[in-house]
């Protein structure tokens, strides 16, 4: 038998699964394409249906298409930036791996990555997989949910408002993945460099020695092994910038509140 809803808090609950689903379309993990859509509906159906007793409902009924409309939007474009933001992580994570694929010679060596719909090099969806585990271990999952229910306490329903200073943070966090992904990719970007360094000096003082063709399988393997000794490393720099993504979804809460 169907809940005895009023039409008052269908369009509460309706609002309330927007939001929602729009944050998992975008968020890291529950964006991934993998997922079925139909899925991450039904997720965002059943959190709003155990979120509506904690959250304020709607002033009042809307009496105009037009005007549910834009509240509509509104609550996609709540739950859009706090996805985003979220994934910028894991965006800056893809780029450490192009990075890292370019300078050993791997960036012919693409994968089709369904998260992105893109493709990718292998070792920027080695990257990604470690990302997300990571990701999953830390309880990044459950901070999802957590800012998700405290987002409702901050903008309520069709509360969205640009403050001031808000797409200037916008435009710096997006800016600040490149930074992230050479962090990420630092160790390995390095040894490369040196490497490339000792093959110019090899080839000027051996002119004979065919460089490439040595320096080649010289770099795969360094690069290997720099990977699979970096990888504490890695996940510890993850953890630091992870607790940087935090602070920052709330800084972004807190711009974007009536």
């Amino acid at each position: 038998m169907a809940p005895n809803f009023t039409w008052f808090e269908y369009q509460t609950i309706l609002l309330i699964v927007v939001r929602i689903t729009a944050l998992l379309a975008t968020a890291p993990v529950f964006g991934d394409s993998r997922i079925p859509m139909i899925l991450k509906v039904g997720l965002g159906l059943m959190t709003a249906l155990l979120l509506l007793p904690l959250i304020t409902p709607l002033p009042a009924s809307f009496q105009t298409a037009p005007g549910f409309v834009y509240a509509v939007v509104k609550e996609v474009m709540v739950g859009a930036t706090l996805g985003y933001v979220a994934k910028l992580l894991f965006i800056g994570v893809q780029f450490s791996g192009q990075f890292v694929s370019l300078q050993m010679g791997f960036a012919m060596a693409m994968l089709f990555d369904p998260s992105s719909k893109n493709n990718v090099p292998v070792l920027g969806e080695f990257y990604y997989l470690v990302a997300m585990m990571l990701y999953l271990a830390i309880g990044g999952h459950r901070f999802l949910f957590q800012a998700l229910r405290e987002s409702f306490d901050v903008i309520p329903l069709t509360g969205l408002s640009y403050q001031t200073g808000f797409f200037r943070m916008f435009t710096d966090l997006t800016a600040q993945v490149f930074v992230v992904a050479l962090k990420i990719a630092a160790p390995v970007f390095v040894t490369i460099l040196l490497i490339d360094i000792s093959l110019g000096l090899i080839a000027r003082l051996v002119p004979q020695m065919n460089v490439f063709i040595f320096g080649f399988p010289v770099k795969i393997m360094s690069g290997m092994i720099i990977i699979i000794v970096s990888l504490p490393i890695f996940g510890q720099l993850f953890q630091r910038l992870y607790e940087v993504s935090r602070i920052n979804i709330y800084n972004i809460i807190q711009l974007i509140r009536p």
